[in-house]
C-alpha cells in the first residue's frame, strides 16, 4: 500500500511540475509573440546554419528580412523574395528572372517571419532553463507527419528572439541566429514587386 502511495505521489508531483513548466514556457512564448505583434515593422539580419549529423555536413549563409504584419521581403543567397500576404515574387538577380505565385500559408516553411506565432496551434511546450540574459523553450508538433520533431527557442530577457533551432527527423538541424535587429515603421508599398523597374526581365507566372 505504501509503495502504491509513493508511486502515486511521484506521478502527481511530476504532473504538477510539468504543468508549471508548460505555463512558464507558454508565458515566455506569449510575451515574445506579443512584443513582435505590437511592432509596426522590423528588419533583421540573420545567419542560417544547416547541420546533418549523419552525413557530417555543415553549411551556413547570411540573410536579411523585413517584416510588417503578415508581409515580408527576404534577401538570401542571390534571391529577393517578396510576400504581400497574397502573392509571392521570387527574383533571381543573376538571371534577371522573377517567379510569381499565389501565397499558400499551408506551404510556408518555418522562418523568421512566422516563427513568432507557430507555437499557438498544434504544439506542446516545455520550459528548459533560464540563464543570464535569455530563457530556453522547446515546442513539439502534435502532428506526427511533420518533417521535424522539435523547435528550440532562445528568448532574450527583453522578449526578443535570439535564435531558434529546428530539429528534423532526417537528423538535420537548422539554426537561425539573429545577428542584429531594428524595429522600424515600414510602408506597405515596400512589399510588392514593380516589374517596370526591371527592364527585359523574364517573368514566370504560376497564378
Amino acid at each position: 500500500m505504501r509503495k502504491f502511495i509513493l508511486i502515486f505521489y511521484l506521478l502527481f508531483t511530476s504532473f504538477i511540475s510539468n504543468s508549471q513548466e508548460d505555463k512558464v514556457a507558454l508565458d515566455l512564448l506569449n510575451s515574445m509573440s506579443d512584443n513582435y505583434k505590437k511592432m509596426k515593422g522590423f528588419t533583421s539580419s540573420f545567419t542560417y546554419t544547416m547541420e546533418n549529423l549523419t552525413e557530417d555536413i555543415k553549411d551556413s549563409f547570411s540573410g536579411k528580412i523585413s517584416v510588417k504584419d503578415d508581409k515580408y521581403i527576404l534577401f538570401i543567397e542571390g534571391q529577393k523574395i517578396i510576400n504581400d500576404s497574397k502573392t509571392v515574387w521570387t527574383y533571381l538577380e543573376d538571371l534577371n528572372e522573377v517567379t510569381i505565385s499565389d501565397f499558400d500559408p499551408s506551404e510556408q516553411d518555418i522562418s523568421i517571419n512566422n516563427v513568432f506565432e507557430i507555437y499557438k496551434d498544434g504544439y506542446k511546450h516545455k520550459f528548459i532553463e533560464s540563464t543570464e540574459g535569455f530563457s530556453t523553450v522547446e515546442i513539439y508538433p502534435e502532428d506526427e507527419n511533420k518533417s521535424y520533431f522539435k523547435i528550440l527557442f532562445k528568448i532574450l530577457d527583453n522578449n526578443l528572439l535570439s535564435s531558434f533551432t529546428v530539429y528534423d527527423k532526417s537528423n538535420s538541424i537548422y539554426i537561425y541566429s539573429i545577428d542584429d535587429f531594428l524595429e522600424e515603421e515600414l510602408v506597405s508599398e515596400l512589399f510588392t514587386f514593380d516589374l517596370e523597374k526591371y527592364p527585359d526581365i523574364e517573368v514566370i507566372d504560376f497564378r
